[in-house]
């Protein structure tokens, strides 16, 4: 049950952003991912599908791709969208597999490295950035198990350093 759901919310997305690029194109509003928001954050906050939600077989992250990537015409999806989405995105378990196989990555990197977006959309994809790469680097993110290098500090180098350099 909860699979068809989501490959129906999927196939619906996909459509809702060709409906958008279409519409931009022939000068009009883009308002079809908009209106469809709402059911959209209901579906990804859900609890009992959060394995379904992530399965790149269903990959449903694919289409969360679309509502986030620019437009044709460079600009922006709605802030609402941007901001929903990646909230969502936050709550999310998402491993290498669905990351991979969505491509959701590279639009959440073009979201921390452009600069058209609002300073707190920037921040949330830095954050989403942050927690998808550590475990593929194989990082903690618990600081008192950092690791630091060190170096010997030797004040007779520095002044002889300074005296013939």
């Amino acid at each position: 049950m909860a699979d068809a759901e989501i490959e129906d919310m999927r196939k619906r997305m996909t459509h809702a952003a060709q409906m958008d690029a279409i519409s931009r194109r022939e000068g009009k509003p883009a308002m079809h991912k908009l209106k469809m928001l709402p059911e959209v954050v209901s579906l990804l906050n859900r609890n009992q599908y959060v394995n379904s939600l992530v399965d790149p077989e269903i990959n449903l992250l694919e289409a969360v791709k679309f509502f986030l990537e620019p437009l044709d015409d460079g600009s922006l999806p709605a802030y609402n969208i941007q901001r929903d989405l990646m909230t969502s995105l936050a709550k999310l378990p998402i491993n290498k597999e669905a990351l991979v196989a969505s491509g959701i990555g590279k639009v959440i990197v073009f979201y921390t490295r452009s600069k058209r977006p609002e300073a707190g959309i920037k921040r949330m994809a830095e954050r989403l950035l942050a927690e998808w790469t550590r475990p593929i680097l194989q990082r903690s993110d618990d600081y008192s198990k950092r690791v630091y290098q060190e170096a010997e500090f030797d004040p007779r180098y520095v002044t002889q350093s300074l005296k013939f350099g």
